[in-house]
């Protein structure tokens, strides 16, 4: 990137800082098994309409990177989001939304990333690979709990996923 771009990309960086501070830190999960269970009925629900045969293996891939993780952290380093889940590769991209490629450090698969702000002051991030595009929302509600909301669609799911799981700042 050069001088001039970073420093346009810093500057829209920091225009987003109000809303983008509020949802910056580390949460636990606190959803409980019912979200859990929420969680895996969205994915079974979507793969049950799936051939028998490959089922089994639809839903093994949907539900090791969908389940709640204990821990999500969200970060503002130099322009960038990161957004990292225990047990996750944490993902980082600009935080004025610019698509980037991103390699998978744990199976070398290749995302297309983005991180934005949007108008209601929640974080969009859009993981775009070859086979689907999933879209988390992450925002705090009017009880004060953090929510991420999550959309997944793909090329060979007969159905969109969706669900959410409720987190709590440390």
């Amino acid at each position: 990137m050069t001088g001039s771009a970073w420093l346009h990309a810093a500057g829209e960086a920091q225009a987003l800082e109000p809303d983008l501070d509020r949802l910056l830190g580390t949460y636990r999960f606190v959803g409980g098994q019912e979200e859990v269970r929420k969680v895996e009925r969205a994915i079974d629900e979507a793969v049950d309409e799936m051939n028998v045969f490959i089922r089994g293996i639809a839903r093994r891939r949907l539900k090791e990177p969908n389940l709640p993780t204990d821990e999500l952290r969200i970060s503002l380093t130099d322009g960038a989001i990161t957004v990292a889940r225990t047990g996750q590769p944490a993902i980082s991209a600009p935080a004025t939304g610019e698509r980037i490629t991103w390699r998978n450090p744990t199976n070398g698969n290749e995302l297309e990333v983005t991180h934005r702000i949007t108008k209601e002051g929640a974080l969009e991030q859009k993981l775009i690979g070859d086979r689907g595009t999933s879209r988390n929302v992450f925002g705090l509600r009017k009880d004060g709990q953090f929510e991420m909301k999550t959309t997944i669609t793909a090329d060979k799911l007969p159905s969109t996923i969706r669900f959410a799981t409720t987190y709590a700042r440390k």
